[in-house]
């Protein structure tokens, strides 16, 4: 795979797939990545992908930024030991492939690498701004962040720019169609996120 026409040369597109069956596996994942990798970069931004591969549907994790990229048999080694499993890496930068890891768990990767960069599908779990809007904030608030282009609530609610949504440290949009869209539905007090971070019990405090 080549670095996609949607990417831009300078942008460090990776995944990595371990073969979770649920989002809690994906966060997980997606927790270790952000001590070896510039989760802190301003362009930085993870995912979580489910994917259909010869070891049948799970889930897997992709990221991109602008920066260095790093060996996939380095991000392996940092991965494997802690995740005690096998595991699939794929690094795509400046028009370049680098993998590691079985087979499978590579096409793994490069499935959610394709949905990342196309931003066909996946939920964003690590973008910029994020921690500063998990909590009571307003619509345009979400809404002015690069990451996100729109905030929609289930059929019957209605959303403005001054609608209060409760983040609760919880912020997970999609992608659909090339936009990032945070779905959210009434609840006690304000609007909520569809998902919430109490389905997601590993690593919930992430």
């Amino acid at each position: 795979m080549t670095t996609p026409p949607d990417v831009p040369a300078s942008t460090v597109l990776l995944a990595v797939d371990v073969g979770t069956r649920d989002h809690a596996g994906a966060e997980h994942v997606v927790h270790l990545l952000d001590g070896v990798l510039p989760a802190d970069a301003p362009t930085y931004v993870a995912s979580t992908h489910a994917v259909a591969t010869d070891n049948g549907p799970h889930t897997a994790v992709a990221a991109s930024w602008t920066g260095a990229a790093p060996e996939a048999a380095t991000l392996l080694a940092q991965l494997a030991g802690p995740l005690g499993q096998d595991v699939g890496v794929l690094v795509a930068a400046a028009g370049d492939e680098d993998a590691a890891g079985p087979a499978a768990l590579v096409a793994g990767a490069r499935a959610a690498a394709e949905q990342h960069a196309g931003r066909t599908a996946g939920r964003l779990a690590r973008f910029a701004g994020r921690a500063g809007v998990e909590r009571v904030c307003a619509v345009a608030e979400v809404e002015a962040l690069d990451a996100v282009d729109a905030v929609e609530a289930l059929a019957g609610t209605e959303v403005g720019p001054d609608t209060l949504v409760d983040l609760s440290e919880w912020a997970r949009p999609t992608w659909r169609d090339g936009r990032a869209v945070l779905t959210v539905q009434p609840g006690r007090e304000h609007l909520v996120p569809f998902e919430s971070r109490h389905q997601i019990p590993c690593c919930s405090d992430h």
